[in-house]
């Protein structure tokens, strides 16, 4: 295993002849003002393999993974009381004391807890790393004002767009709760973590699923079409024709030419079925545009749950009874019949 249980202030890295270590590897430092817990996550042997907790004290580090590193990306998460972590949506397996733990799927169907980690760019070629908390832990305000975001830019790049609200999760053991928005082919997270304002997280609870909403706030974090936002303000609007046709899509349907092939749309989520048996699952956004296609009418944008490829549609029809895309770029005509 590449890696060994080496804790170590920084101060004595310094004093033993520079900054840069003499060994390879991935460290990591604490460099704020608290306590910390470390936990790693990293493949082995072609599987995802989390480790932790280290408790490192101020200025103390910890060589996480020894040796030379084969991979460019690793994973980390850091927890201290009083602080929040910008994570990147990259969940691992963890539980409340010291593990090692192989395979990063069904964790609570596990027993294990589903913590989200945060994504360590090493670099092309790199053979030791040095990983810094204050990067991805940040103080938090229990009042949640002041630091909670009321100022553009406080948590990232500042934001200003429009989603339609998915859903809100339920608690789960050892996490968070977290909201879910769908728009612009992206998908929308905020999480309840004292950044975002308490009374914007009920009023998000409060919202039927397929809300068009209007959001200002903060883009904290992304990984590929995910989106960690920290919001200062989430309000119902005035639906557009895309909400509207996004609507009319609400519901069951079954392929004209094959009624074993069949999905539900339900807010911007469908789940596709064949011979009733669950296959996919998909978020959708309804656009003016799709990839490099662009036009008159409106398109469908359907990507997988799991981070999958993209797909484009062009919507030629939605009524009550009826559906009919055509799948680009092929532009293969697809029917569809709503089910009662």
């Amino acid at each position: 295993m590449a890696r060994r249980m080496l804790v170590y202030p920084i101060a004595l890295v310094l004093l033993c002849g520079g900054a840069s270590p003499v060994w390879a590897g991935l460290e990591i430092c604490n460099d704020t003002e608290v306590p910390h817990d470390v936990a790693v996550g990293y493949k082995q042997d072609g599987r995802w393999v989390s480790e932790g907790w280290w408790a490192l004290a101020p200025t103390a580090c910890v060589e996480a993974i020894q040796g030379d590193l084969q991979y460019r990306f690793y994973y980390y998460h850091a927890r201290s009381s009083g602080r929040g972590f910008q994570h990147d949506r990259l969940s691992f397996c963890t539980q409340p004391g010291i593990f090692t733990i192989g395979g990063d799927h069904d964790c609570e169907l596990r027993r294990y807890n589903k913590t989200y980690f945060a994504k360590i760019d090493t670099g092309q070629g790199s053979l030791h790393f040095r990983q810094n908390l204050s990067v991805h832990s940040t103080p938090v305000d229990p009042k949640g004002d002041a630091k909670s975001g009321s100022a553009p830019g406080t948590w990232g790049r500042p934001f200003s767009g429009a989603a339609v609200f998915q859903e809100c999760s339920q608690m789960f053991r050892g996490g968070v709760q977290f909201c879910r928005l769908v728009g612009g082919g992206r998908v929308f997270t905020v999480i309840e973590d004292n950044r975002t304002p308490p009374d914007v997280l009920a009023a998000l609870r409060r919202m039927r699923q397929g809300t068009p909403v209007q959001l200002e706030g903060d883009w904290a974090g992304q990984f590929e079409l995910s989106v960690e936002l920290v919001l200062r303000s989430a309000a119902p609007k005035a639906p557009s024709e895309a909400d509207a046709v996004l609507g009319r899509l609400q519901g069951s349907w079954s392929a004209e030419n094959d009624s074993k092939d069949q999905f539900t749309i339900r807010g911007a989520e469908r789940q596709n079925r064949y011979g009733g048996a669950p296959t996919s699952q998909e978020y959708l956004s309804v656009m003016p545009y799709c990839g490099e296609f662009e036009g008159a009418q409106l398109y469908l944008y359907a990507w997988d749950r799991e981070g999958g490829t993209g797909m484009c549609y062009e919507i030629r029809e939605v009524t009550e009874s009826q559906l009919q895309l055509v799948y680009l770029p092929r532009r293969t005509e697809l029917r569809y019949i709503r089910q009662e």
